[in-house]
């Protein structure tokens, strides 16, 4: 008998993926609220994903996480679940997670410098701004994508190379000791 399903993944890479969005749906509730987007360790637990995990596992990962909570799984920020989190006003940022997880890892590659695992985190994020700021603008009725980045993007973003250096460091620790990928 063997270990693989019928998506050809083996058990404890299904095991490993699932843990990991576990550890996103804690990150989602380490969150410190401001304003209408709270800030949560969400984008470190996505760039984590995505460096440890080939880009389509990354992306697998991510989506149970998204598709759990949209359920109604309390695993979204401020233990929020539902459909209605995907389509409120926040809801850009978790489908930009998706991209962002896609993008991560194909561009940091299997075996990432710190340089080339830094700049694919910060495009990566770039892309999750983008996708919050425009469901802002467009839910919130904000007069301009700059005013939606202003209110969803400034007050966090400064957060964010303290994430990407915790992120990378927390990658290359677990790769250096042999993750089984």
């Amino acid at each position: 008998m063997t270990k693989t399903g019928k998506t050809g993944l083996n058990i404890r890479k299904q095991a490993l993926m699932a843990m990991l969005a576990a550890l996103l749906a804690v990150c989602s509730q380490l969150a410190v609220p401001v304003g209408s987007v709270p800030i949560t360790a969400q984008t470190l637990a996505v760039m984590l994903i995505a460096l440890l995990l080939p880009p389509r596992d990354a992306v697998l990962t991510v989506l149970l996480w998204v598709v759990a909570g949209g359920i109604g799984l309390p695993l979204f920020a401020n233990f929020k679940g539902g459909f209605g989190v995907l389509f409120s006003p926040t809801g850009g940022y978790i489908y930009g997670f998706v991209l962002a997880a896609l993008l991560i890892s194909w561009l940091a590659g299997r075996d990432f410098s710190w340089v080339r695992g830094a700049a694919a985190c910060v495009l990566g994020l770039v892309f999750v701004y983008l996708f919050g700021a425009l469901q802002l603008q467009a839910l919130l009725d904000l007069d301009s994508y700059a005013a939606a980045f202003v209110m969803g993007g400034v007050p966090y973003i400064f957060f964010e190379p303290i994430k990407i250096a915790l992120a990378l460091i927390v990658a290359r620790m677990i790769k250096k000791r042999g993750l089984p990928l």
